[in-house]
């Protein structure tokens, strides 16, 4: 080839060259044939693809290093690549053209040997068949007179040596004729197996000695044995006793000293207290479950047990044997149940039990110490499980657990105490009580600021608050664990009470708020069937003086306490679920209002209701509102739902969701009391609402400094900008008018145009406000 290809570039006869290159590769064992510059660029190749191509790039085993010393040497170098099995030839071509780019061409071949390998390979392994078959017939045949003149016999002479333990004292005629052997140094042997019995009596003592291990060892399976001398302080370990620890028989000395080294240091001095107790005749049997290192490192749990089996002349003990078992188990089972009964099984922190174990070891302790207790319960848990599913309830749970866990130091108790309750032991607390009392504060302000951050659970991002209720422990002052929780929870519950999202410490007045809490909450439970509830209408009027709504107002009049105010029960009535049967009593009483509206010709934008975060946050409550209105005739348009911003503190998808499908209704939905929630604003620009309700206290404090009116201000633009009107509560002056006015609020509420009235009244006022053109009061 060398020779065509030379030929063929002289007279520049490519086709030639590839043609011949073509037949090369007929041969399947040719893997590559190529033709290339002195530069490694491809020139003619087997595969057309290769052609223009740099050989280091696309031909494994071509080796550019190779190329560049045949060139030089102009010599063939051939070579056989073990990693490929292949030979690879480099032939370098003689310069037959003047041309630059034809200096120093070569051919670069690589041949596959892997086939003629293989055959080799086969040829062998039948060569060696046959040698192992003709080795295999000699052993046969080997074994064959090594069995009929050595082994027979030797078995024979066995048989009759056994005569000499035999009960019977005799053998089978067969087995007690004479041997015949081949070799006389047989008849030796069978002296020697004579011999042996004597071998047998010497060895009675050593055989007694085991006895007694060994029927111990029968009574209990599987375990580990030990026999223990005395006098010479040696131990024999069983072989099982090692394997339990992971060793091997000849790894671990018989010594005392063994065991005492594998003890774990926790358990040593009470594994050979008891050992002693034991030997010094104070308990009458040992037994002592400790631990072991095991060769791996870890250590086992056993079951240890001994007795004393051997006494000398003068009755004192010198032998004891006993036993290892294995426990590990057992006792992690019995860590494992002990760890339920003490921590939940949700959050894995301590629970009720764990926390009074911790209040009276407190109690009963000696030293003076300090410490708090804070009581957390999430608000409006139930919304959220009933919103989002009890999934999503658990994993907040977790998060919330993990926060407190990773905030406190090792020196506080973190513990679930009910579904969404948790309590925090903080303990070592300075002594004098009023800093200990600032702590408390620092630390409960804390605490909510932890669970106040948002909560991230697949891919949703929502917020919840804490109510906090604390009090403050001192070991100078003898109080009952149960009594330190319930100060705790009377003083969560005020701040229930109290609005939520808040934080008290515990004193002695509460508890006559809370008895009066419980009264009236008993109370409420027939106010609606005594017919003590009444709903007042308060106007909203319009930049020109006209009433375009009112809203609907709760009033309690209680028969003994007389009237009480929202702000006292309708906390309560959220606290303990009677908000949906009262919100259910509103909206009845709201829509025969606007009936009576419409008979007497009043007409108005709509009637504003308010709606708990609870009431609203309920799976069904968009649905049972529309069949409600559907049911009493009246249109959508003329409801209007007022929500807190505490509304939205559950998943916005889910908010989203009712709001859209009471907007496309008809129904308009206002944020009541704006600017005193703690969600973000970015709410405002996804949900489909109508209006904000600026706070009193916002305009209560207009005129008082330029924040003040800078904030109304801002509020009112950021509404107009996202399309919202703006409704002012709470406006008493004719100066906060007058700046609300100027600065383009939409509608006002408040005492300088009207108190909340009753129903009849409410009509009069808006059918006078209609004639005379204005709702100044």
């Amino acid at each position: 080839m060398k020779y065509i290809v030379e030929s063929a570039l002289a007279i520049q006869d490519t086709g030639r060259i590839e043609q011949e290159i073509s037949l090369a590769a007929t041969d399947l064992d040719v893997v590559v044939f190529t033709v290339l510059y002195q530069d490694g660029e491809i020139r003619f190749a087997n595969h057309l693809v290769w052609r223009g191509s740099h050989a280091q790039y696309v031909i494994d085993g071509y080796e550019p290093s190779v190329h560049s010393k045949t060139t030089q040497a102009d010599t063939p170098t051939v070579l056989f690549n073990p990693a490929r099995l292949s030979i690879q030839a480099y032939y370098p071509i003689d310069n037959i053209t003047t041309l630059t780019k034809d200096l120093g061409n070569i051919i670069y071949l690589e041949y596959d040997v892997s086939p003629l390998l293989s055959e080799v390979k086969e040829a062998s392994f039948q060569s060696a068949i046959r040698s192992w078959a003709v080795s295999l017939l000699g052993l046969v045949l080997f074994l064959f007179f090594l069995h009929l003149y050595l082994i027979r016999p030797l078995r024979l002479m066995a048989l009759q040596a056994n005569k000499v333990n035999d009960v019977n004292g005799s053998l089978p005629k067969w087995q007690a004729s004479p041997v015949t052997v081949a070799f006389s140094e047989l008849e030796a042997i069978r002296n020697h197996f004579i011999n042996f019995s004597d071998k047998l009596k010497r060895s009675e003592k050593q055989l007694e000695d085991s006895q007694q291990r060994w029927l111990f060892a029968i009574e209990v399976s599987r375990n580990g044995i030990w026999d223990w001398n005395f006098a010479t302080d040696e131990v024999f370990l069983s072989d099982r006793w090692k394997e339990m620890l992971g060793y091997s028989e000849d790894e671990l000395a018989n010594e005392l000293s063994t065991w005492e080294a594998l003890l774990h240091p926790q358990d040593k001095k009470d594994a050979l207290f008891s050992l002693n107790q034991y030997l010094n005749n104070e308990v009458d049997e040992f037994e002592n479950v400790h631990r072991l290192r095991h060769k791996l490192g870890h250590y086992i749990w056993v079951l240890d047990r001994g007795m004393i089996v051997e006494w000398d002349e003068k009755g004192k003990a010198t032998r004891m044997i006993g036993t290892h078992t294995d426990v590990t188990s057992d006792v992690i089972n019995k860590q494992v149940i002990l760890h339920q009964a003490k921590h939940d099984l949700l959050t894995d922190l301590p629970n009720r039990s764990s926390l009074l174990d911790a209040l009276y070891s407190l109690k009963e302790s000696k030293q003076e110490v300090s410490a708090g207790l804070f009581l957390i319960d999430l608000d409006n848990f139930k919304m959220i499980n009933d919103a989002l599913g009890h999934h999503y309830g658990d994993r907040l749970l977790i998060q919330v657990a993990a926060r407190l866990s990773s905030f406190f130091a090792t020196n506080s108790l973190i513990v679930r105490l009910a579904a969404d309750e948790f309590v925090v032991l903080a303990k070592n607390l300075p002594q004098d009580k009023n800093s200990a009392k600032r702590r408390i504060h620092a630390l409960a302000s804390q605490v909510r600021q932890i669970i106040g951050r948002s909560f991230h659970i697949n891919n949703q991002t929502f917020s919840v608050s804490a109510s906090v209720g604390a009090c403050f422990i001192d070991s100078q002052i003898e109080i009952e664990p149960e009594l330190l929780l319930k100060q705790a929870d009377v003083a969560m519950h005020q701040v229930k009470e109290r609005g939520r999202d808040g934080y008290l410490l515990y004193s002695a007045e509460m508890e006559e708020v809370a008895q009066h809490s419980l009264f009236i909450q008993s109370e409420l439970r027939g106010a609606i069937a005594e017919k003590q509830l009444s709903l007042v209408y308060q106007p909203i009027v319009d930049c020109r003086g006209l009433v375009v709504c009112v809203e609907a107002l709760l009033r309690w009049n209680h028969p003994q306490m007389g009237n009480i105010p929202p702000s006292t029960f309708i906390p309560l009535a959220e606290g303990s679920g009677l908000i949906e049967e009262l919100g259910e009593w509103v909206l009845l009483e709201a829509c025969a209002f606007i009936n009576t509206l419409q008979e007497t010709g009043v007409l108005l934008d709509a009637v504003a209701i308010n709606v708990s975060a609870r009431q609203f946050n309920q799976g069904e409550f968009a649905e049972d509102l529309l069949k409600v209105l559907h049911r009493l005739g009246i249109k959508p348009n003329a409801i209007e739902l007022e929500l807190t911003e505490y509304a939205l503190l559950t998943n916005l998808d889910v908010v989203k969701q009712a709001m859209d499908k009471l907007r496309q209704a008809g129904i308009s939905i206002a944020i009541d009391d704006f600017g005193t929630g703690y969600s973000s604003l970015s709410y405002l620009q996804s949900l489909p609402l109508s209006r904000l309700k600026l706070d009193a206290s916002f305009v209560s404090k207009i005129d008082v400094n330029e924040s003040s009116n800078a904030i109304v201000k801002a509020i009112i633009d950021m509404a107009h900008g996202l399309n919202l009107n703006v409704v002012a509560e709470g406006v008493e002056t004719q100066t906060q008018y007058e700046f609300l006015l100027q600065h383009g609020c939409d509608s006002f509420q408040g005492y300088l145009f009207s108190r909340p009235l009753k129903q009849a009244d409410i009509v009069n006022y808006i059918e006078s406000v209609a004639v005379n053109g204005h709702a100044m009061a």
